[in-house]
């Protein structure tokens, strides 16, 4: 149970640190679930992005320069 107690004191303090960073600790709490979808939103598509465009990107690449090396042998 300590280690329990431990580990919610450590997210609490975290939590506590985002919504001073932010600037959300003095936001209604709909306003501050509102904030948090659009963070969750803007966090997806830069996931999205990353994923789809970018690693898709580095895999044409290392296909692109296999192909290079084949031709030259």
């Amino acid at each position: 149970m300590d280690l329990i107690k431990k580990v919610r004191a450590f997210i609490s303090h975290w939590y506590l640190r985002y919504l001073v960073a932010t600037e959300l600790y003095m936001v209604e709490p709909w306003e501050k679930v509102v904030i948090h979808i659009l963070f969750a939103i803007v966090f997806a598509v830069f996931w999205y992005f990353n994923y789809s465009i970018i690693v898709n990107a580095i895999s044409h690449f290392r296909d692109g320069s296999s192909q290079v090396h084949q031709l030259d042998q």
